[in-house]
């Protein structure tokens, strides 16, 4: 397939190199598209899945509902992204709700096309795998710190899967608010615009007047376990020292306020870096 015939939607795709000739020719002529206004869901809960979805413009997050009726968001796709993959190759049903943020435009793979692609390509299933792995790892740490970690890493691990090579972003900047962020992360937005400060005071990212640009990767991903770090070296410094420190300078007001140089900031200020509570 020539240049001048890749869909626009591909040049951001993290798989669409990875396909042959003959497979860019029947995936651009196969895929639907479809457009989804702000608040509305992007699939159909509880029915078969029938597309392999992308985001060519938008953002949208995923919402599961416990048995108590409570909706917990745990993830978001922006413009680049896919999902549904693991709902189709175990031709399932969608148990999870992709929900519009803003007004989104998806490409729609067929089914039957995207089962070809995955009993044909090695490259397509390398990527799949990476991307399944990604959001099991997202999941993992979800349940290991319980929603407790401070806002500074919520919001980093968010910024980490919005920004992720596997949707097409590959660093520079993306338009998103700190609302969206806080729709995202569950937080509010004066919490959100906390963190955001203290990243970007960390050399983390650059904030834009609606966007935000990633400036190093790997402090960002440093930042998805500082809190956690800091309570898990809490829990064992507890255990060996079971008797309790004077309110002065206790445990907490210790490991939240110190950052990566060992340093720690005064026990009496008001929120401590990095361990912030959600909004």
């Amino acid at each position: 397939m020539n240049d001048s015939k890749t869909p626009i939607w591909a040049a951001r795709s993290g798989w669409w190199e990875r396909l042959q000739p003959v497979e860019k020719a029947r995936v651009a002529s196969e895929v639907g598209y479809q457009s989804v206004p702000a608040g509305q869901a992007l699939q159909p809960l509880g029915e078969t899945a029938q597309h392999w979805i992308g985001l060519m413009s938008g953002l949208a997050k995923f919402t599961v509902t416990t048995t108590s009726g409570k909706p917990l968001v745990y993830s978001g796709v922006g413009a680049g992204g896919w999902f549904g993959e693991g709902t189709l190759m175990r031709l399932g049903v969608w148990r999870y709700q992709a929900q519009a943020i803003r007004t989104c435009e998806l490409a729609l793979v067929p089914r039957e096309t995207f089962l070809w692609l995955l009993e044909r390509n090695i490259a397509f299933n390398h990527y799949l795998l990476q991307q399944l792995n990604d959001r099991l790892e997202l999941m993992t740490l979800q349940a290991l710190d319980d929603q407790q970690s401070g806002a500074e890493s919520i919001v980093a691990r968010t910024l980490r899967h919005l920004f992720h090579p596997l949707a097409g972003a590959n660093g520079g900047a993306l338009k998103v608010t700190q609302s969206e962020i806080g729709q995202l992360c569950h937080l509010s937005r004066q919490r959100v615009n906390q963190a955001f400060q203290r990243l970007e005071a960390d050399g983390v990212l650059h904030l834009r007047y609606g966007g935000v640009e990633i400036l190093d990767a790997d402090k960002l991903r440093a930042w998805e376990f500082r809190c956690l770090n800091a309570k898990t070296s809490e829990k064992s410094l507890l255990k060996r020292r079971p008797t309790a420190l004077p309110r002065s300078n206790s445990v907490a007001d210790y490991f939240c306020a110190s950052d990566t140089t060992g340093e720690s900031t005064s026990a009496s200020s008001a929120e401590p870096p990095g361990c912030g509570t959600r909004g």
